[in-house]
């Protein structure tokens, strides 16, 4: 399999305070990774470095062989950020949101063809909000802005996904449903990261658990990630 994900010898500090020392880390094209530990370990810094929106100290995070902060590189990935305590009052509609995660330059104002809107409404049906497509984002509750968030990461067959803490805030009816097109993305060649305090909800279908501590990753069977519990 290909690399998909890439970090060489990454460092990073807030400051003075080192968060990530040296970091290695290779995830592989079709590979399901979980990324657990505990809080402050660096799990979400590695995830902003992986997406662009941080650059690394020293070393490199590549994705598909580019640098992360590239814009070409980041076309290539959907991420789903930690859902925030607050709420969007974005003036758009939970179609218009996700439309945005498929057209070229991921522009509100882009209108997307019919294979694109298909794949809208296939993602929005993944996360359980096909029925309220067409209601403005303000007016959801924040479990479903979350996943208004997850279905934009999901369309634009994006060969890579990072979601940071998906099933927080999602009601539990919704989150198998979500973690089988997870899944699913992955046998068909996407590399898929999920950030999780807990692993339970990912345990049947992840390929691997890394256990972050230290500012480093190492994988864990499942069996010694419990046993930490």
């Amino acid at each position: 399999m290909s690399v998909a994900v890439e970090a060489r010898g990454v460092g990073f500090a807030y400051g003075a305070a080192p968060v990530l020392g040296g970091l290695d880390l290779n995830v592989d094209a079709g590979q399901f990774v979980v990324l657990t530990g505990p809080n402050g370990s660096g799990k979400s810094t590695l995830i902003k470095l992986m997406v662009g929106l941080l650059s690394p100290d020293s070393g490199e995070v590549l994705i598909l062989g580019q640098p992360a902060a590239h814009r070409s590189a980041q076309r290539k990935v959907g991420y789903a950020a930690q859902s925030s305590p607050g709420r969007m009052v974005l003036p758009v509609s939970v179609v218009e949101l996700v439309e945005a995660g498929v057209t070229p330059l991921g522009s509100l104002l882009s209108r997307p063809g019919p294979e694109e809107r298909a794949e809208v409404s296939a993602a929005l049906d993944s996360v359980g909000l096909g029925d309220l497509a067409e209601e403005c984002v303000f007016e959801l509750s924040g479990g479903q802005q979350q996943r208004a968030v997850i279905a934009r990461a999901l369309v634009g067959n994006k060969p890579v996904l990072i979601l940071d803490e998906p099933t927080t805030g999602i009601d539990s009816a919704f989150r198998p449903r979500m973690v089988e097109d997870l899944r699913r993305r992955a046998d068909v060649g996407a590399a898929v990261i999920v950030v999780s305090h807990d692993p339970d909800d990912f345990h049947d279908v992840c390929d691997r658990i890394l256990f972050m501590e230290d500012g480093r990753v190492r994988d864990v069977a499942h069996e010694e990630f419990h046993a930490r519990q």
